[in-house]
C-alpha cells in the first residue's frame, strides 16, 4: 500500500463520486478530486481552459499587512494541464498525489489532481477506457455534486439538441 501525506486521509474518506447521471456555461466553481484509474505511472492530461485567479486587495490586517480577496473564475483561453504522475523521476513514490487507504479499496494508491474547472470535471467524468470502464473518477463533496450534475445535464442535453439539429439538416 503507498503511502499517504499526513492529514489527507480524513478530507479524502469524506468526498463520494459523482453518479453517472451527472454535468452551465456561468458555472460556479467547484473544486473536484480527480482520481486517476489506470495503471500508467506518468498519466497527464492537457486541456483547453483554464482556471483565472484575480486578487483584489480588500483591506488591511491588525498588523497593516493588506488582505486580499481571491476570484476565480473558469475561462477558455489557455490551457489546464493534470498531472497524474504517482512517482517523481527517479521511481519514488509522490505521497502528496496518492488516495489515503480510508478513501475506499478502489481508490487506494490511486493518484489524483484537483481540477476547479466546470468544463474539464464534466471532460473526467465521461472518459471511459476503450473497454467503456470509466478512466477517472470524481470526487466532489456532496454540497457541489448537485451543481456539477446541473451542468453535466445542460451539456448532454445541448448536445443532444445539436446532433437532432444537425440530423434535420442532413435528411433535407
Amino acid at each position: 500500500m503507498a503511502p499517504v501525506a499526513a492529514g489527507k486521509a480524513k478530507m479524502q474518506a469524506a468526498e463520494v463520486e459523482l453518479g453517472d447521471n451527472t454535468l452551465r456555461p456561468e458555472a460556479p466553481m467547484v473544486r473536484c478530486r480527480v482520481v486517476y484509474m489506470g495503471n500508467n505511472r506518468n498519466r497527464s492530461v492537457a486541456l483547453p481552459g483554464q482556471v483565472q485567479v484575480t486578487k483584489t486587495q480588500t483591506g488591511f490586517d491588525e498588523k497593516d499587512q493588506p488582505t486580499y480577496e481571491e476570484v476565480r473564475r473558469a475561462i477558455d483561453e489557455g490551457i489546464q494541464s493534470y498531472d497524474f504522475s504517482s512517482h517523481d523521476s527517479i521511481g519514488r513514490i509522490i505521497p502528496e498525489r496518492i488516495m489515503a487507504p480510508e478513501s475506499g479499496n478502489e481508490y487506494t494508491g490511486k493518484p489524483f489532481a484537483w481540477c476547479e474547472h466546470i468544463d474539464h470535471i464534466r471532460w473526467f467524468h465521461l472518459q471511459r477506457t476503450a473497454d467503456g470502464a470509466k478512466e477517472f473518477r470524481v470526487l466532489a463533496s456532496r454540497a457541489d455534486q448537485p451543481l456539477i450534475q446541473d451542468h453535466v445535464r445542460r451539456f448532454m442535453s445541448s448536445r443532444e439538441r445539436q446532433d437532432s439539429d444537425f440530423e434535420n439538416i442532413a435528411s433535407r
